[in-house]
């Protein structure tokens, strides 16, 4: 079997596939009419009037009371705390001069 007839028959199966599809859908499946309302429609009614918001009022200001800012409680997750941030290259100096505990290798 060619190529050619190979990809002949698949075309064929697919257009043979797709007309069952299209005769199922358009002939053998249920229609329903028109004035008829499906049970498979959902249907919301507003409970509320809609109220019309002019720009002229003016909001009255909130007060609320402030909130004391609570102090940050630090726990220390491991025994090597750290005391800022570095950059890529500083940390790759680190790591080959061994000065950083690292658990895999890093590519330098």
């Amino acid at each position: 079997m060619s190529w050619i007839n190979f990809l002949t028959v698949i075309f064929i199966i697919y257009l043979v596939y797709y007309c069952l599809n299209l005769f199922f859908d358009l002939f053998l499946s249920p229609r329903v009419p028109i004035g008829e309302i499906s049970e498979d429609e959902l249907f919301f009614t507003e409970t509320h009037t809609p109220e019309l918001i002019t720009a002229n009022r003016k909001a009255e200001p909130v007060i609320e009371e402030a909130e004391k800012e609570k102090p940050i409680v630090y726990f220390p997750s491991a025994p090597i705390n750290a005391s800022g941030g570095i950059s890529l290259k500083h940390l790759f100096s680190l790591a080959k001069d061994n000065l950083i505990e690292h658990t895999r290798a890093i590519p330098y």
